[in-house]
Protein backbone atom coordinates (compact mmCIF):
# COMPACT_ATOMS: atom_id res chain seq x y z
CA UNK A 1 0.00 0.00 0.00
CA UNK A 2 1.68 3.57 -0.95
CA UNK A 3 1.63 6.24 1.86
CA UNK A 4 -1.27 7.91 0.26
CA UNK A 5 -3.74 5.94 -0.50
CA UNK A 6 -6.24 5.89 2.05
CA UNK A 7 -6.78 3.55 4.65
CA UNK A 8 -10.73 3.54 4.07
CA UNK A 9 -10.15 1.41 1.03
CA UNK A 10 -11.12 -2.39 1.60
CA UNK A 11 -7.80 -3.87 2.16
CA UNK A 12 -7.90 -7.92 2.97
CA UNK A 13 -5.57 -7.81 5.99
CA UNK A 14 -3.86 -10.90 7.92
CA UNK A 15 -3.53 -10.52 10.91
CA UNK A 16 -0.50 -12.10 13.17
CA UNK A 17 -1.46 -13.10 16.52
CA UNK A 18 -0.25 -15.34 19.23
CA UNK A 19 3.57 -16.63 18.52
CA UNK A 20 5.96 -18.87 20.39
CA UNK A 21 7.23 -16.30 22.62
CA UNK A 22 6.46 -16.06 26.12
CA UNK A 23 4.22 -12.87 25.59
CA UNK A 24 1.80 -14.90 23.37
CA UNK A 25 -1.19 -14.34 25.76
CA UNK A 26 -0.41 -10.80 25.56
CA UNK A 27 -0.45 -10.58 21.61
CA UNK A 28 -3.92 -12.31 21.88
CA UNK A 29 -5.49 -10.21 23.92
CA UNK A 30 -4.29 -6.95 21.62
CA UNK A 31 -5.21 -8.49 18.69
CA UNK A 32 -8.51 -9.04 20.15
CA UNK A 33 -8.55 -5.28 20.18
CA UNK A 34 -7.31 -4.75 17.00
CA UNK A 35 -9.56 -7.15 14.87
CA UNK A 36 -12.82 -5.51 16.19
CA UNK A 37 -12.02 -2.41 14.65
CA UNK A 38 -10.32 -3.50 11.60
CA UNK A 39 -13.55 -4.87 10.94
CA UNK A 40 -15.74 -2.23 11.92
CA UNK A 41 -13.57 -0.51 9.18
CA UNK A 42 -14.72 -2.76 6.25
CA UNK A 43 -11.41 -4.77 6.07
CA UNK A 44 -11.76 -8.86 5.50
CA UNK A 45 -9.55 -9.89 8.50
CA UNK A 46 -7.35 -13.03 8.24
CA UNK A 47 -5.97 -14.03 11.41
CA UNK A 48 -2.78 -15.58 11.09
CA UNK A 49 -0.67 -17.89 13.95
CA UNK A 50 3.32 -17.85 14.00
CA UNK A 51 3.77 -20.99 12.41
CA UNK A 52 6.80 -22.58 10.45
CA UNK A 53 4.52 -22.65 7.55
CA UNK A 54 3.93 -18.69 7.63
CA UNK A 55 5.61 -18.05 4.92
CA UNK A 56 3.74 -20.49 2.37
CA UNK A 57 0.26 -19.68 4.34
CA UNK A 58 0.49 -15.93 3.76
CA UNK A 59 1.49 -16.52 -0.15
CA UNK A 60 -1.92 -18.56 -0.24
CA UNK A 61 -3.57 -15.99 1.26
CA UNK A 62 -2.18 -13.05 -0.81
CA UNK A 63 -2.72 -10.22 2.06
CA UNK A 64 -2.71 -6.52 1.12
CA UNK A 65 -1.21 -5.81 4.43
CA UNK A 66 0.61 -7.82 7.24
CA UNK A 67 -0.89 -6.44 10.54
CA UNK A 68 1.81 -7.87 13.12
CA UNK A 69 0.49 -8.07 16.45
CA UNK A 70 2.66 -10.23 17.75
CA UNK A 71 5.07 -9.50 20.77
CA UNK A 72 8.46 -10.64 22.09
CA UNK A 73 10.76 -13.03 20.00
CA UNK A 74 10.31 -13.76 16.42
CA UNK A 75 7.43 -10.98 16.33
CA UNK A 76 9.08 -7.95 17.36
CA UNK A 77 12.70 -8.62 16.88
CA UNK A 78 12.98 -8.52 13.30
CA UNK A 79 12.51 -11.93 12.30
CA UNK A 80 8.91 -12.03 11.51
CA UNK A 81 9.82 -8.37 9.48
CA UNK A 82 12.63 -10.07 7.47
CA UNK A 83 10.49 -13.19 6.02
CA UNK A 84 7.76 -10.47 5.08
CA UNK A 85 10.46 -8.51 3.49
CA UNK A 86 11.84 -11.75 1.31
CA UNK A 87 7.94 -12.58 0.61
CA UNK A 88 6.99 -8.80 -0.37
CA UNK A 89 3.80 -7.96 2.16
CA UNK A 90 3.80 -4.67 3.58
CA UNK A 91 3.35 -4.86 7.10
CA UNK A 92 2.53 -2.67 10.15
CA UNK A 93 4.68 -0.99 12.71
CA UNK A 94 8.93 -0.60 12.88
CA UNK A 95 11.37 -2.53 9.98
CA UNK A 96 13.80 -5.10 10.33
CA UNK A 97 16.50 -2.97 11.84
CA UNK A 98 14.56 -1.03 14.41
CA UNK A 99 13.12 -4.09 15.47
CA UNK A 100 16.06 -6.08 16.15
CA UNK A 101 18.04 -3.04 17.53
CA UNK A 102 15.02 -2.02 20.32
CA UNK A 103 14.39 -5.99 21.14
CA UNK A 104 18.47 -5.82 22.10
CA UNK A 105 18.34 -3.98 25.39
CA UNK A 106 22.11 -3.37 25.72
CA UNK A 107 22.72 -2.23 22.31
CA UNK A 108 19.76 0.20 22.65
CA UNK A 109 21.73 1.57 25.63
CA UNK A 110 24.79 1.76 23.48
CA UNK A 111 22.67 4.25 21.30
CA UNK A 112 21.69 6.02 23.89
CA UNK A 113 24.79 7.02 26.00
CA UNK A 114 26.40 7.33 22.22
CA UNK A 115 23.83 10.38 21.51
CA UNK A 116 24.00 11.64 25.48
CA UNK A 117 21.02 10.20 26.95
CA UNK A 118 21.16 8.88 30.25
CA UNK A 119 20.72 5.39 31.09
CA UNK A 120 21.27 3.14 34.38
CA UNK A 121 25.12 1.47 34.27
CA UNK A 122 25.05 -1.49 32.92
CA UNK A 123 27.10 -4.38 32.55
CA UNK A 124 25.84 -7.35 29.87
CA UNK A 125 27.35 -11.13 29.43
CA UNK A 126 26.85 -14.84 28.83
CA UNK A 127 24.13 -16.28 31.08
CA UNK A 128 25.80 -19.49 32.31
CA UNK A 129 28.80 -17.21 33.13
CA UNK A 130 26.53 -14.70 34.89
CA UNK A 131 25.37 -17.82 37.30
CA UNK A 132 29.06 -19.51 37.77
CA UNK A 133 29.81 -15.80 39.33
CA UNK A 134 26.66 -16.05 41.38
CA UNK A 135 27.42 -19.38 42.68
CA UNK A 136 30.84 -18.04 43.56
CA UNK A 137 29.46 -15.47 45.51
CA UNK A 138 30.52 -12.66 43.26
CA UNK A 139 28.37 -9.50 42.57
CA UNK A 140 29.38 -7.10 39.77
CA UNK A 141 27.94 -3.98 41.09
CA UNK A 142 26.05 -3.00 44.69
CA UNK A 143 22.95 -3.40 45.46
CA UNK A 144 20.49 -2.39 45.01
CA UNK A 145 20.18 -3.68 40.81
CA UNK A 146 17.95 -5.29 38.56
CA UNK A 147 18.76 -8.31 36.45
CA UNK A 148 17.27 -8.74 33.50
CA UNK A 149 16.99 -11.06 30.13
CA UNK A 150 18.59 -8.73 27.13
CA UNK A 151 15.48 -10.03 24.53
CA UNK A 152 12.83 -9.87 26.16
CA UNK A 153 9.46 -7.92 26.62
CA UNK A 154 6.88 -7.34 29.49
CA UNK A 155 8.98 -7.15 32.21
CA UNK A 156 9.22 -11.21 31.96
CA UNK A 157 12.45 -12.20 33.93
CA UNK A 158 13.47 -9.50 35.71
CA UNK A 159 14.14 -9.57 38.82
CA UNK A 160 15.13 -6.60 41.22
CA UNK A 161 17.67 -7.25 44.24
CA UNK A 162 17.67 -4.18 46.28
CA UNK A 163 19.12 -6.12 49.85
CA UNK A 164 20.17 -9.63 51.26
CA UNK A 165 16.86 -10.64 51.60
CA UNK A 166 16.08 -10.35 47.49
CA UNK A 167 15.91 -13.73 45.72
CA UNK A 168 18.71 -14.31 43.03
CA UNK A 169 17.37 -16.04 39.97
CA UNK A 170 18.32 -19.68 40.05
CA UNK A 171 20.17 -21.33 37.25
CA UNK A 172 17.38 -24.32 36.61
CA UNK A 173 14.71 -21.54 36.42
CA UNK A 174 16.14 -19.41 34.18
CA UNK A 175 14.79 -19.37 30.42
CA UNK A 176 14.91 -16.50 28.89
CA UNK A 177 18.16 -16.52 26.97
CA UNK A 178 21.83 -16.91 27.00
CA UNK A 179 22.77 -13.14 27.49
CA UNK A 180 22.10 -11.22 30.76
CA UNK A 181 21.51 -7.97 31.90
CA UNK A 182 22.61 -6.42 35.40
CA UNK A 183 22.19 -3.03 35.52
CA UNK A 184 21.62 -0.58 38.17
CA UNK A 185 18.22 0.01 40.01
CA UNK A 186 16.60 3.99 39.77
CA UNK A 187 14.32 4.49 42.45
CA UNK A 188 11.77 6.68 42.09
CA UNK A 189 8.67 6.95 39.37
CA UNK A 190 8.13 4.50 36.60
CA UNK A 191 6.79 6.55 33.21
CA UNK A 192 6.57 5.68 29.76
CA UNK A 193 6.41 8.62 26.80
CA UNK A 194 4.24 7.68 23.32
CA UNK A 195 5.20 8.04 20.06
CA UNK A 196 2.90 8.42 17.65
CA UNK A 197 2.73 9.45 13.99
CA UNK A 198 6.48 9.81 14.89
CA UNK A 199 5.82 12.35 17.39
CA UNK A 200 6.04 12.04 21.47
CA UNK A 201 2.35 12.69 22.23
CA UNK A 202 2.90 12.98 26.26
CA UNK A 203 4.42 10.83 29.53
CA UNK A 204 2.46 8.80 31.53
CA UNK A 205 3.26 7.80 35.15
CA UNK A 206 2.82 4.30 36.23
CA UNK A 207 1.84 3.44 40.20
CA UNK A 208 2.03 -0.54 41.07
CA UNK A 209 0.08 -1.79 44.00
CA UNK A 210 2.29 -3.86 45.12
CA UNK A 211 5.70 -1.12 44.09
CA UNK A 212 7.01 -3.33 41.14
CA UNK A 213 5.84 -2.89 37.49
CA UNK A 214 5.79 -6.76 36.64
CA UNK A 215 3.94 -8.82 34.31
CA UNK A 216 0.82 -9.15 36.46
CA UNK A 217 0.92 -5.34 37.32
CA UNK A 218 1.30 -4.47 33.57
CA UNK A 219 -2.31 -6.63 32.99
CA UNK A 220 -4.02 -7.37 35.67
CA UNK A 221 -7.10 -4.75 35.93
CA UNK A 222 -6.76 -2.75 39.63
CA UNK A 223 -2.79 -3.50 40.22
CA UNK A 224 -1.56 -0.57 38.49
CA UNK A 225 -2.92 2.91 38.87
CA UNK A 226 -2.42 4.87 35.66
CA UNK A 227 -1.39 8.86 36.38
CA UNK A 228 -1.83 11.25 33.12
CA UNK A 229 -0.67 13.40 32.80
CA UNK A 230 2.90 12.06 34.82
CA UNK A 231 3.11 14.01 38.24
CA UNK A 232 6.93 15.42 37.57
CA UNK A 233 8.11 18.52 36.64
CA UNK A 234 7.15 20.17 33.45
CA UNK A 235 10.65 20.27 32.93
CA UNK A 236 10.98 16.48 33.43
CA UNK A 237 8.08 15.68 31.18
CA UNK A 238 9.69 17.49 27.92
CA UNK A 239 12.90 15.75 28.45
CA UNK A 240 10.96 12.61 28.25
CA UNK A 241 9.04 13.13 25.84
CA UNK A 242 11.83 14.66 23.80
CA UNK A 243 13.84 11.28 24.63
CA UNK A 244 10.97 9.35 23.06
CA UNK A 245 11.30 11.42 20.01
CA UNK A 246 14.84 11.28 19.59
CA UNK A 247 15.13 7.56 20.25
CA UNK A 248 12.13 6.91 17.69
CA UNK A 249 14.06 8.62 15.45
CA UNK A 250 17.85 7.24 15.63
CA UNK A 251 16.52 3.54 15.78
CA UNK A 252 14.24 4.64 12.54
CA UNK A 253 11.07 3.56 14.01
CA UNK A 254 8.20 3.59 12.15
CA UNK A 255 4.50 5.18 13.19
CA UNK A 256 4.46 4.46 16.85
CA UNK A 257 6.77 3.37 19.71
CA UNK A 258 6.86 3.50 23.19
CA UNK A 259 9.94 4.44 25.50
CA UNK A 260 10.31 3.86 29.23
CA UNK A 261 11.89 5.50 31.75
CA UNK A 262 12.77 5.73 35.68
CA UNK A 263 12.45 9.04 37.24
CA UNK A 264 14.30 9.59 40.99
CA UNK A 265 13.22 13.28 41.90
CA UNK A 266 16.20 13.36 44.19
CA UNK A 267 18.37 13.80 41.06
CA UNK A 268 16.91 16.75 40.27
CA UNK A 269 17.57 17.90 36.20
CA UNK A 270 19.99 14.83 35.96
CA UNK A 271 16.69 12.36 37.62
CA UNK A 272 15.88 10.69 34.27
CA UNK A 273 17.02 7.17 32.83
CA UNK A 274 15.91 5.70 29.89
CA UNK A 275 15.28 2.00 30.15
CA UNK A 276 14.20 0.14 26.42
CA UNK A 277 12.48 1.43 23.71
CA UNK A 278 9.53 -0.92 22.76
CA UNK A 279 8.37 -0.80 18.59
CA UNK A 280 5.60 -3.07 19.44
CA UNK A 281 3.43 -1.27 22.14
CA UNK A 282 0.49 -3.53 23.46
CA UNK A 283 -3.25 -2.49 22.17
CA UNK A 284 -4.95 -4.21 25.70
CA UNK A 285 -7.36 -2.12 28.12
CA UNK A 286 -4.57 -1.67 29.99
CA UNK A 287 -1.57 -0.76 27.26
CA UNK A 288 0.04 2.86 27.71
CA UNK A 289 0.28 3.84 24.29
CA UNK A 290 -3.69 4.14 23.28
CA UNK A 291 -4.26 6.35 26.70
CA UNK A 292 -1.78 8.40 25.67
CA UNK A 293 -2.19 9.20 22.15
CA UNK A 294 -6.49 9.52 23.54
CA UNK A 295 -5.17 11.89 25.81
CA UNK A 296 -3.38 13.97 23.16
CA UNK A 297 -6.59 13.53 20.83
CA UNK A 298 -5.88 10.72 18.98
CA UNK A 299 -8.37 7.80 19.06
CA UNK A 300 -7.46 4.14 18.73
CA UNK A 301 -8.92 4.09 15.48
CA UNK A 302 -6.72 6.81 14.23
CA UNK A 303 -3.86 4.29 15.48
CA UNK A 304 -5.18 1.56 13.53
CA UNK A 305 -5.34 3.59 10.73
CA UNK A 306 -2.22 4.89 10.25
CA UNK A 307 -0.28 2.03 11.38
CA UNK A 308 -2.22 0.78 7.79
CA UNK A 309 -1.24 3.47 5.91
CA UNK A 310 2.10 3.50 7.04
CA UNK A 311 2.45 -0.41 6.31
CA UNK A 312 5.33 -1.46 3.66
CA UNK A 313 8.35 -3.44 2.92
CA UNK A 314 10.66 -1.22 4.60
CA UNK A 315 13.96 -3.14 2.89
CA UNK A 316 12.49 -3.86 -0.55
CA UNK A 317 11.24 0.03 -0.56
CA UNK A 318 14.97 1.21 -0.03
CA UNK A 319 16.42 -1.36 -2.68
CA UNK A 320 13.98 -0.31 -5.35
CA UNK A 321 14.64 3.70 -4.55
CA UNK A 322 18.13 3.65 -4.40
CA UNK A 323 18.56 4.58 -1.23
Amino acid sequence: MKNNESSSIRKKIALLAGGLSAEKDVSLISSGCVIRYLRNMGHEVVEVDLSPNLAKRLIKIKPDIVFNCLHGTYGEDGAVQGLLEIIGIPYTHSGVKASAVAMNKTLTKYIAERNGIRTPSFVEMETDHYFDLQESGKELMPRPYVIKPVFQGSTIGVHIIKDDKSSLPKRREWKYGTRILIEEYIPGKEISSAVVFDKARGVLELQPRDGFYDYDSKYTEGLTTHVMPADIPQSVYQEAMGTAEKMHWLLGCRTISRSDFRYDPNRGNNGLYLLEINTHPGFTDLSILPEIAAHAGISFAEIIEGLLRDAKCELRDEFLTGE
